[in-house]
């Protein structure tokens, strides 16, 4: 009788010690997944903010519109002769302003480009900067907008843009003979209607 009271009370005490090891092993593994848990979601948080870019509100400016195969003028060429001369920085005098379509073939997707033709110390000089053409065939100027810069050298009167499908890729001098270049640079942006306000844009604003 002792004995099997004795057995009983051993297999209550070792079914209470196997609970509260079990209840032990059950808050330690909760505490460790939460902690888990915990630790991805900073991770994920802090590589969040350190990956994240800051995102450009568009700051298109209207130019002019396609219609056919014509540019209609939105903003006066003479309104962007002061810009055009700013953005050279240089000192060169622009007197003629201008869209131009860029398409090799037809089976290129037309790009156009906003163009000023302008003279420094005798050196004919010309700038490009590309437009967006909007799904209603509007014609935008960004500061994303690509710049393309030829200046001619010694023996060149004048520089063509050169272009492959409806980009454009360089200059060449109209005489093509040689030593008679001209110089190309590009760059990514452009600044050419920082702080301007176009008298378009006015009209619009007190309308």
């Amino acid at each position: 009788m002792i004995k099997n009271n004795f057995a009983r009370l051993s297999s209550v005490h070792l079914s209470q010690t196997t609970l509260l090891l079990l209840l032990l092993f059950f808050v330690l593994a909760t505490s460790a997944c939460s902690r888990r848990e915990a630790i991805r979601e900073e991770s994920e948080i802090g590589e969040e903010g350190v990956g994240e870019v800051p995102v450009q509100t568009y700051d298109g400016r209207l130019m002019g519109q396609v219609v056919f195969d014509t540019v209609e003028y939105v903003v006066s060429r003479e309104e962007l002769l002061q810009p055009f001369i700013r953005e050279f920085g240089d000192g060169t005098v622009v007197d003629k302003v201008m869209i131009r379509k860029v398409q090799e073939t037809k089976n290129d997707k037309p790009a156009y480009y906003l163009v000023a033709l302008g003279i420094r110390s005798g050196s004919f000089r010309s700038m490009a900067l590309e437009l967006d053409l909007a799904s209603d065939n509007a014609l935008y100027l960004s500061s994303s907008g690509s710049k393309h810069i030829c200046q001619s050298g010694v023996g060149c009167n004048f520089c063509y843009f050169t272009f492959s499908g409806n980009r454009i890729t360089g200059c060449e001098c109209e005489s093509r003979a040689p030593g008679n270049n001209c110089s190309h640079k590009f760059s990514e942006r452009n600044t050419l209607l920082k702080d301007v306000t176009l008298r378009s844009e006015r009209r619009r604003s007190e309308n």
